[in-house]
């Protein structure tokens, strides 16, 4: 039951969280820049609620524990330091990744808690 709750944290957070680091990018909306944080820190914080999840329930992947646990690391990295890496004119690829290593995150939070589901079904 938890994975289910924590997965709609992913989703809905996941989602807003998305575009509103779009609306940042484009310079629409450059001051829901701390609700995009903010979005984001529950965004992981509900990916590793599935991770925990599948690594202490029974039928539950460790590998896939431990995947949820490294992309929401290095997603909430790569969100607070993306300023300072690769400054200048080709600054747009770490903006990129970011929002690819985003969308990873709700895959890998989707994944989890399907796999989850799952496991608690059979």
């Amino acid at each position: 039951m938890i994975a289910r709750y924590a997965s709609a944290v992913v989703t809905l957070g996941g989602i807003l969280a998305l575009l509103s680091g779009l609306t940042h990018w484009l310079g629409i909306a450059p001051g829901f820049l701390s609700m995009h944080m903010l979005l984001g820190y529950l965004t992981v914080a509900g990916l590793w609620t599935i991770g925990i999840a599948q690594a202490f329930s029974a039928g539950g992947s460790s590998p896939v524990a431990a995947l949820a646990i490294v992309v929401g690391a290095f997603t909430i990295y790569l969100g607070m330091n993306q300023t300072v890496l690769l400054p200048g004119e080709n600054h747009w690829l770490i903006q990129l990744g970011h929002m690819v290593l985003g969308i990873l995150t709700i895959g890998v939070g989707h994944m989890a808690a399907a796999r989850q589901r799952h496991g608690a079904a059979v």
